[in-house]
């Protein structure tokens, strides 16, 4: 079991498999118009939020000056989609797939699986894997979920005296991108495990949030022996002694197994591009045979090279149908609860990426953008949920409709509102109607009564 990485640009989009021959659902029927256009996804995860007391009951987006988002707002189509549906965990993992046009609850794919595909580490049909966080802690509590972002030449010489020291057999552990690393149990997909998101557990006691279940021995006594080779490795030594926060103890979470869901080109009849850091995002892509480039420079975090991640992603729109990219910064400033570092991760975003994007494609004729975020995420409380959040469509065809801003607000009272986040792409792909709360998951969306609906069947075509 080792890594396998894809060389950068590597092409994923082979029709053999599983899915050769045999797509689960047919094509959406598109016209010539809308078979030419390309879509490019925006996705700045967690960008929406809840009004904040410290910004005068606003929200960061609307505190944020974000005059190329508003550009888009006021020339596009603005509403709220339900990403993550009801009943389900939130998570990145069900959100991206409903970004990309897969309804996550008849979709198999499990996190621990997806992050296996991102770190390019091939998982036999036995295998359990965990998303495996670097955290500190102090005097039993867990104070750093990230461990103060520990950067990937550090993280990786951790990981290697974990491999060394405790892997083979059993276990084996695997490199990602700083912080967010992988452990594989092998044979272990029958264990009956449960974890808890470290984020979760920030300055809680750690005892209490302890792996459980009837074979949850396995991994704590794991997490005990990994946490006495981190306390004596010289990254953590030169770390305290700088006063940065050491990353002492593994926090392995969201276990999950290889599994093959039907490939984007076979679903849609169009080729795909992500554009990602985080290895959950670029997995889905892998697993779903889209091209997934390597951008030197793309950390997942705020000092990441955004010209980078634009310059890549444009290129790739010259050779895909879809492009996806993908931006972590805002998510990053509400799991660290800092509501001013997340106004101004949403303005650097607004900046330097819809800025180019606008400067680059308004022109065009051929290209329409959807906007969107996975999930809304508190900068108060750290966690997401399943409540909808903004989209905004731009581009030929797409009629505006009085948005001033783009904004939790101007989203909630647009008349676009789409209860099934899967059905969004579809609509954008086909040229059709944007589905409207309550309209049914395929066809035509049913069009209300009064002036102000009676034009949702343009909002996308």
């Amino acid at each position: 079991m080792g890594m396998a990485e894809p060389a950068a640009g590597e092409r994923g989009r082979g029709s053999t498999g599983p899915f050769s021959g045999r797509p689960f659902l047919l094509p959406p029927r598109v016209d010539n118009a809308a078979a030419l256009m390309k879509t490019f996804i925006l996705l700045p995860t967690g960008i929406a939020d809840v009004p904040v007391g410290a910004l005068g009951g606003r929200t960061p987006l609307e505190v944020a000056h974000t005059p190329h988002f508003d550009r888009l707002a006021k020339a596009g189509r603005v509403g709220l989609v339900r990403q993550v549906p009801d009943g389900m965990r939130n998570g990145s993992d069900a959100a991206v797939l409903a970004v990309l046009g897969y309804d996550p609850r008849h979709t198999e794919a499990t996190r621990g699986g997806i992050e296996a595909a991102g770190m390019g580490v091939e998982l036999a049909p036995d295998d359990l894997a965990f998303r495996m966080n670097f955290v500190s802690t102090f005097r039993g509590h867990l104070v750093d979920f990230n461990a103060g972002h520990i950067g990937n030449v550090e993280a990786r010489l951790l990981v290697e005296a974990l491999q060394q020291d405790l892997g083979g057999g059993r276990f084996s552990f695997h490199a990602g991108l700083g912080y967010r690393n992988l452990l594989v149990v092998h044979g272990g997909k029958g264990l009956q495990i449960e974890t808890v998101p470290p984020q979760e557990v920030q300055g809680q006691a750690l005892a209490d949030y302890m792996p459980y279940g009837p074979d949850a021995r396995l991994l704590t006594d794991l997490v005990d022996e990994a946490g006495r080779v981190l306390a004596s490795h010289d990254v953590n030594r030169v770390r305290v002694d700088l006063g940065e926060n050491p990353a002492d103890r593994i926090w392995p979470w969201a276990p999950g197994w290889s599994s093959a869901i039907e490939p984007f080109a076979l679903r849609t009849g169009r080729s795909l591009s992500v554009v990602a850091a985080v290895p959950l995002v670029r997995g889905l892509g892998r697993m779903m045979r889209a091209d997934v480039p390597t951008v030197p420079g793309a950390t997942g975090y705020y000092d990441t090279d955004y010209i980078a991640k634009v310059r890549t992603a444009l290129a790739e729109l010259e050779t895909h149908d879809v492009v996806l990219l993908h931006v972590a910064a805002a998510n990053e400033a509400c799991h660290e609860t800092d509501v001013r570092l997340k106004v101004s991760a949403i303005e650097e975003l607004d900046r330097f990426v819809v800025g180019a994007l606008l400067q680059a494609l308004e022109r065009r004729e051929d290209v329409r953008i959807l906007v969107t975020t996975d999930h809304m995420t508190s900068t108060i409380e750290r966690e997401g949920s399943t409540e909808q959040v903004p989209f905004c469509v731009w581009g030929a065809g797409v009629h505006p409709v009085r948005a001033a801003r783009f904004t939790e607000a101007e989203a909630t009272a647009g008349e676009l509102h789409v209860d099934q986040g899967h059905t969004l792409l579809e609509y954008v792909l086909s040229g059709g109607a944007v589905p409207t709360a309550g309209g049914p998951g395929h066809g035509a969306a049913p069009v209300a009564d009064g002036d102000e609906r009676n034009d949702t069947a343009e909002a996308a075509g």
